[in-house]
This record gives structure tokens, sequence and C-alpha cells, in this order.
């Protein structure tokens, strides 16, 4: 019995030693704030990046729309050639630049 409680006393100082050793750094308040700063002005240049696409977006569509409606198909045709062109050279930058920055794509 006597060994047990010494082992144990021995046991518990170690520990202590260890967790002395091993102490946690809290990061500070401005710290936090700085990275949260940081992370939210990313996330606003992303936001107003994809309200620029979006409208650029809805544009073309408009204008595909008048074009068709003045029965400009030659002017059609050929946009729907370069976007068929361009769309997928786009898409694969996007993904690759959204890869190198680790971009946070989920909420």
């Amino acid at each position: 019995m006597k060994e047990s409680k010494e082992w144990t006393e021995q046991f518990k100082s170690e520990l202590n030693k260890l967790e002395d050793m091993q102490e946690v750094e809290v990061p500070e308040q401005y710290q936090l704030m700085n990275v949260l700063q940081e992370y939210k002005a990313r996330r606003q240049k992303t936001f107003k990046r994809e309200i620029v696409a979006f409208l650029l977006t809805a544009i073309l569509v408009l204008a595909m729309l008048v074009l068709i409606s003045l029965k400009v198909t030659t002017a059609f045709l050929w946009i729907q050639g370069l976007a068929l062109f361009f769309i997928p050279i786009i898409f694969l930058a996007e993904k690759k630049r959204r890869s190198k920055q680790d971009e946070v794509t989920k909420l």
C-alpha cells in the first residue's frame, strides 16, 4: 500500500513537471481580432468579385435576349462559341486560384 502511494505521488509530481514544461499559449484578444478582421476583408473581397461576376453574367444574358429578339443570329452564335471556349478556361483558373488560397468555400 505504501509503495502504491509513493508511486502515485511520484507519478503526480512527474505529470506536474510535464505540465509546467508544456504551457499552452493562449492568443491575446487583439490577435484574435486581427485574424477575424483579415478573414472578413478576404470574404468581402471575394463577395465583391462574385457580385461583379454575377452582374456581368446577368448583363450578358440580357444582351443575348435582346440579340435574339432582334434576330441577329450571327452575333449570338459567335458569342456562344466564344463562351463555350472560354468558360472551361475560366473555371479551371478560378479552381486553381481557390485551391492556392485555401479559401473557405462552405460555411
